[in-house]
């Protein structure tokens, strides 16, 4: 058995589970709580270098105010979204590893492609696709994020991996964690040190429908135990590819498709809602100067987010047989097909049936 699942197996997950309890049932951020803290005392430290100041606050420097930058640094380096992260979940074997992957020949994905552009179409643009698409929109983040959930521990344990929490919750990000993740180009978390996720405000943020549920489930099994953007992408895909509910069916092409690189004709539905979305958010933007400057500073530094760690492609890439996130996908998409396999197909015939 690998180090790192005798770890989950006997430490990891039962000290992520108590965590999950707790910061589920906390409806306030404790990773922005913890933020303001440590940055308060950052800056009381700061201070008791000023002469004038150094009475009133060095007889605390040393014990009280050194803790400031000392938890910052701590909680800085218990993330994932950087190299040389400490959180454990960030040194298990990546999923492309333990899973492999197909030799996936481009003319396959390219087919692979059109038949999830066609679903999205057949269940959008069919007599039936206003019913549909008004039934998606009314999907909540809650309720994607308790589907999700159900799903991923099925795909784990078809997986043959060990089983993560459960997820009960996600909080809004605060002033603090939206600017960083705004700037940085995360805008949604899972926080391996507190073990809670949180997603943007729709105010701070404006984005589709779909984006927001996406991100409950990838935040979700990232919470599950898997740190690396790559591994809850595809854990992502399959669990939502598992569900019945044409709503996730859909989810489901839209999070493959907008991955692939290549020129997609979307359904006018998501085209109006896109440009409407774009424009508000331009508008949101306009109005955080700070944002975009540190947004500016991170572009700069190289620190900017990449859409390839998630397993995106650009129309210039070059195929990659062995794509981490297609190929791995289509190797595990059997290994995870719900055993009524029938029944779920008999589900969706009879849901696109009453809608038409």
């Amino acid at each position: 058995m690998p180090l790192f699942d005798l770890y989950w197996r006997f430490l990891g997950l039962p000290l992520s589970r108590a965590k999950g309890l707790i910061t589920d049932a906390i409806p306030i951020s404790l990773v922005e709580l913890a933020l303001w803290v440590g940055t308060a005392a950052t800056l009381l430290f700061a201070l008791s270098w000023i002469p004038r100041m150094r009475p009133m606050l060095m007889r605390h420097r040393r014990i009280t105010l050194c803790a400031g930058p000392f938890f910052l640094v701590a909680l800085g380096l218990g993330q994932g979204a950087f190299p040389g992260s400490l959180a454990p979940s960030a040194w298990r074997t990546p999923l492309t590893q333990r899973l492999g992957s197909d030799s996936l020949a481009e003319p396959t994905f390219r087919d692979w492609v059109s038949a999830r552009e066609a679903s999205l179409h057949a269940a959008l643009q069919s007599p039936g696709g206003a019913a549909h698409w008004n039934a998606f929109q009314a999907l909540t983040e809650q309720q994607a994020l308790r589907t999700c959930d159900t799903s991923l521990d099925a795909v784990l344990a078809d997986l043959r991996l060990p089983a993560g929490r459960a997820v009960r919750a996600y909080k809004n990000m605060g002033p603090w964690t939206a600017t960083l993740g705004l700037a940085y180009g995360g805008p949604a978390f899972h926080d391996p040190f507190f073990g809670e996720i949180a997603i943007v405000r729709d105010r701070d943020m404006p984005a589709p429908h779909f984006w927001r549920l996406i991100a409950a489930c990838h935040e979700a099994a990232h919470a599950k135990g898997f740190t690396r953007e790559m591994d809850a992408e595809i854990l992502t895909q399959l669990a939502l590819l598992r569900l019945a509910d044409p709503r996730f069916a859909t989810l489901a092409d839209i999070h493959f498709l907008i991955k692939t690189g290549t020129k997609i004709t979307w359904p006018d539905s998501l085209v109006a809602e896109s440009k409407r979305l774009r424009a508000l958010r331009e508008k949101t933007e306009a109005g955080q100067p700070v944002v975009r400057r540190l947004r500016t500073l991170a572009r700069q530094l190289g620190l900017q987010n990449s859409g390839k760690k998630y397993g995106a492609r650009t129309a210039n890439d070059k195929w990659n047989p062995h794509h981490p996130f297609f190929a791995t996908v289509h190797r595990a998409e059997v290994l995870t097909e719900p055993k009524d396999a029938g029944e779920k197909k008999q589900k969706k015939s009879e849901t696109a049936h009453g809608r038409q």
